[in-house]
């Protein structure tokens, strides 16, 4: 299944992919881990996760929680100038 983004609100300590799966409820198997964390807004608290669209539609609504997002692949779109 295909992988969207999610952005979550969080404190700076409770960032962290284990403090976001227990919060949501997520497993192993519905976030990528390699992924992990990102700060996408350090102003606003703000974090980006990637996880399956079944998972996202199970915590889409959660507090916090904004999403999801689509997640192009990004290719060029030819040879590179030279």
């Amino acid at each position: 299944m295909a992988k969207v983004l999610l952005t979550v609100t969080r404190a700076p300590s409770e960032a962290s992919l284990d403090a976001v799966k227990r919060d949501l409820g997520l497993g192993d198997d519905d976030i990528d881990a390699e992924f992990g964390v990102v700060n996408i807004d350090p102003n606003r608290d703000r974090y980006a996760v990637l996880v399956e669209e079944s998972a996202a539609e199970r915590v889409g609504n959660a507090p916090g929680v904004d999403g999801p997002f689509s997640n192009p692949r990004i290719e060029p779109f030819g040879p590179p100038d030279r």
